[in-house]
């Protein structure tokens, strides 16, 4: 029993990454479903895909977050396989759906083949790491998966093999088109609100990328776990005003309110 109490201790930097991953993922929840409430009300499209992108670009710190949350109610861990999919499951929804509204936006006749394309490499991913989860036993799992960054940290998980190549370029596309993007809206001259939704944009789409490989390649201490964490905090909320621009905004900034 002791033993077992002990497996399901967690060091000081493992508990302040679940305490501030839950933060940001109940900000980044209350964010994303207001734009899901506007996008039911309105009826547009590319608000409910907005909703999709917040929602699932969350994803790899959903372990560390509902990790930690499931230790604190239950005392124990989640399984290996329910990080790993956790962590890794709604980010092709998450760049799928991006996609889908940088494509609409900017090469609409390229679309198709550019969503057929990440679809099929993101069901080639789901496939290898279902196999190797549930369906080899004797294979070095962690190895070609993930392991987890410490014995006493068991909600923090170091990617490797396919999966960490996946995730990166994941990353990298979400982030250069995602500036592209938001570029290419402040350059439009007619419209200032959407040249400000495109410089919230490319603050969060900096952010995103900022903070999803600082959690990746940097060794943290408490301090700077901390300072990551709120600035994905503020990735989320960046997002938030990219995306709809609320009305306080609009009055803060001196736009015409409809």
């Amino acid at each position: 029993m002791i033993c077992m109490l002990l497996a399901a201790e967690l060091n000081e930097l493992a508990e302040i990454s679940g305490i501030t991953a839950a933060i940001a993922l109940t900000i980044g929840f209350i964010l994303a479903f207001i734009v899901l409430g506007k996008a039911i009300r309105t009826g547009q499209r590319i608000l409910f895909l907005f909703f999709l992108c917040v929602v699932f670009t969350l994803s790899p710190w959903y372990p560390s977050g509902g990790g930690f949350v499931y230790w604190v109610l239950t005392g124990e861990p989640l399984d290996y396989w329910a990080y790993v999919l956790i962590g890794t499951v709604g980010i092709p929804i998450a760049i799928l759906a991006w996609l889908d509204v940088y494509m609409t936006t900017i090469k609409p006749e390229k679309k198709s083949k550019v969503l057929w394309t990440y679809a099929i490499v993101s069901i080639i991913f789901e496939l290898y790491m279902v196999y190797f989860l549930f369906l080899a036993p004797d294979a070095p799992v962690e190895s070609m998966l993930g392991v987890f960054k410490a014995e006493d940290n068991f909600i923090d998980i170091d990617y490797k093999g396919f999966v960490l190549v996946y995730l990166a370029l994941s990353i990298v596309l979400a982030v250069t088109t995602g500036v592209h993007f938001s570029i290419t809206s402040m350059k439009i001259e007619d419209n200032p609100e959407i040249r400000y939704k495109g410089k919230f944009l490319l603050i969060a789409f900096l952010l995103f990328g900022f903070c999803a490989i600082s959690d990746a390649v940097i060794p943290m201490t408490p301090i700077l776990l901390v300072i990551v964490r709120f600035l994905l905090t503020a990735c989320t909320f960046f997002y938030y005003l990219g995306f709809i621009l609320p009305k306080w905004t609009k009055k803060l900034l001196g736009l015409e309110i409809e």
